[in-house]
């Protein structure tokens, strides 16, 4: 936590410190002298531009933490002989454990920030790959999955929808926007190692578990929660794209599973 800290030292000396220390040394020492000083705008500018890097430091490093647990969990995995998933994996618990510490240690330095109107219940939005109208037209049984233009095809309309999301974009200082980083670069990776492997129907299922539970908690840390919907619709999506025998576990079963979890 030695950035989050950091940036709000360098904060308070933005809005507040550094003017009084520069009244304070002008009184204590009677300064007289009238030559060229660096100005106080410069000082606290610097100061605030320090207090964001330090931040988006801070923001990168926790998502590549939370990210090497990601992908070492998919990649030592053995995916296409996988039984049928009968609980959430427990590196999801962990994240989703280490997403929470985060939120309440940030939270102790900065205020909440601002999320957009949620449009409905997220907690109870049933997650599948067949979740949005753009997974509908890829897995609709007219779709086979060894027709090479097709494939092709639908993987770069699939890149098209999850490069449109920005990872590295700026951090304010709130909350909601650094876990918003975070949460964004550890799903983004997440999906570039389902992108690396090949899923038998379990291993498929497994995947639609694991980003249910995902979803069921990660919404409400992030600005906006159709960010987490369209990046767990993307992994769930490629890992379908990774599979010869597609077929998906019924959305009942999976919040089960989840609830049970």
């Amino acid at each position: 936590m030695r950035g989050v800290p950091g940036t709000r030292l360098c904060l308070d000396y933005e809005t507040a410190t550094i003017s009084y220390i520069l009244t304070l040394t002008d009184e204590q020492f009677l300064v007289q002298d009238q030559s060229p000083v660096t100005p106080v705008s410069t000082l606290c500018a610097e100061a605030r531009e320090t207090a964001r890097r330090l931040l988006t430091h801070y923001v990168k490093v926790q998502g590549l933490v939370i990210s090497q647990m990601l992908r070492k969990s998919v990649e030592t995995r053995d995916w296409l002989s996988t039984l049928e998933p009968r609980n959430v994996r427990a590196v999801m618990k962990r994240v989703v454990e280490d997403t929470t510490a985060i939120d309440v240690q940030v939270g102790l330095l900065y205020e909440e920030g601002v999320r957009k109107a949620q449009s409905s219940d997220s907690s109870k939005r049933t997650f599948s790959v067949y979740s949005s109208s753009r997974q509908q037209g890829r897995y609709a049984p007219s779709y086979t999955p060894s027709a090479p233009m097709d494939t092709n095809l639908l993987s770069n309309i699939q890149k098209l929808f999850s490069e449109r999301i920005d990872v590295f974009s700026p951090v304010e200082f709130n909350k909601v926007s650094v876990l918003t980083g975070i949460i964004k670069i550890s799903l983004k990776t997440l999906l570039e190692c389902v992108r690396l492997r090949t899923f038998g129907r379990y291993g498929l299922q497994q995947v639609q578990v694991d980003c249910h539970f995902l979803q069921l908690y990660l919404w409400r840390f992030v600005a906006d929660e159709e960010l987490v919907h369209l990046l767990l619709d993307e992994v769930v999506a490629s890992a379908a794209l990774r599979c010869p025998d597609p077929v998906p576990m019924e959305p009942s079963v999976v919040e089960v599973i989840c609830e049970r979890g």
